[in-house]
């Protein structure tokens, strides 16, 4: 299904001069929501097996609007108080997010981000409240060893250089690099200077194990809680090659779990709402791994924690791209 135009048998026909005449769409609730929002049957099944029909076609008319831009103050740089001035002196309007203490909205559009004031001399850059949940969920602190996964383009990278005054070590990896060099774009601007750039495959680097007080899996995932950034991805993926990433994901997990020293912290995420990629991949390690176990979050948080103790955002309940974030710790 490509959308209501591309329909065999679409909800509505042309009649007398031009006039659009409704026709009865399908009573299966499922088929039903993917014509009139445009996704694919598989997905909405999914959602509707999670968060049930109602909410499922709120969760489908979130995705259908245009994304918010968030930014993520640099500390070590300017304030939100410092940006939020500079940005009402040009009419921008922006508003601050519950619980995210670097996080501002902007609440229209703003023209060229490179043209907004504080962009050339780092006080912020671009990042979703989810996103910066994650790095806050990790807590890397002054003076540590981090290592961050699948690193590119850098996001959580520079987070977690200013949560941590910009000391100590981060060991920024991935296996692409082009995009290893939007990171290292990224990290000069916002001058960052503890951040070590290594590329590679994170189911390799042996030289890694047992050396992080922190390690970040940002794993690469299906995109399926960004779907309003990325829209062609519904139609992209297929329940099989969903199957071959949570694959993937779990053998990252198993191998970057080896990089955490004794007492050592691990956080997963994925930018996805899908178990197979999130729940799933979690449950395996851990029945695999039985001394590693969940540590439920310790911080207060703009969304609540599951009873297991792992972070699922939904965005037309938050507001935020979806995520999924889980924080894990040796007995």
């Amino acid at each position: 299904r490509g959308g209501l135009n591309s329909l065999n048998s679409p909800p509505y026909q042309e009649g007398a001069r031009g006039s659009l005449n409704f026709l009865t769409l399908p009573e299966n609730q499922i088929e039903r929501l993917g014509i009139l929002h445009s996704f694919p049957d598989w997905i909405v099944k999914l959602w509707i097996e999670q968060i049930g029909e109602t909410e499922t076609e709120q969760l489908c008319e979130w995705f259908n609007k245009s994304p918010k831009i968030d930014l993520r103050i640099n500390p070590l740089k300017s304030s939100i108080a410092q940006i939020e001035a500079a940005f009402t002196a040009c009419n921008i309007s922006t508003s601050r997010i519950p619980n995210l203490p670097q996080a501002l909205r902007l609440n229209s559009s703003t023209g060229a981000i490179k043209n907004l004031p504080g962009y050339r001399e780092g006080w912020w850059t671009i990042q979703d409240s989810s996103a910066q949940l994650v790095t806050h969920l990790l807590d890397p602190q002054p003076g540590e060893i981090i290592i961050d996964a699948c690193a590119a383009p850098g996001g959580k990278t520079t987070h977690s250089a200013e949560l941590m005054q910009d000391t100590g070590t981060i060991y920024a990896c991935d296996k692409t690099p082009s995009r290893l060099k939007k990171l290292k774009e990224n990290a000069d601007r916002l001058q960052m200077k503890s951040i070590k750039i290594h590329t590679g495959d994170s189911r390799q680097f042996p030289e890694f194990i047992n050396l992080a007080d922190r390690v970040l899996l940002d794993a690469p995932c299906s995109g399926l809680g960004t779907l309003h950034r990325r829209a062609d991805a519904r139609w992209r993926h297929t329940p099989e090659n969903i199957e071959q990433q949570s694959q993937l994901q779990s053998e990252l997990l198993a191998n970057v779990a080896k990089f955490v020293k004794s007492g050592g912290v691990l956080v997963y995420a994925t930018c996805t709402i899908h178990p197979l990629e999130n729940e799933q991949v979690v449950r395996s390690f851990l029945d695999n791994n039985p001394h590693w176990q969940i540590e439920p979050p310790t911080i207060d948080l703009p969304v609540q924690p599951s009873p297991e103790g792992w972070v699922k955002v939904w965005p037309h309940k938050y507001q935020m791209d979806g995520f999924f974030m889980v924080k894990l710790k040796q007995n």
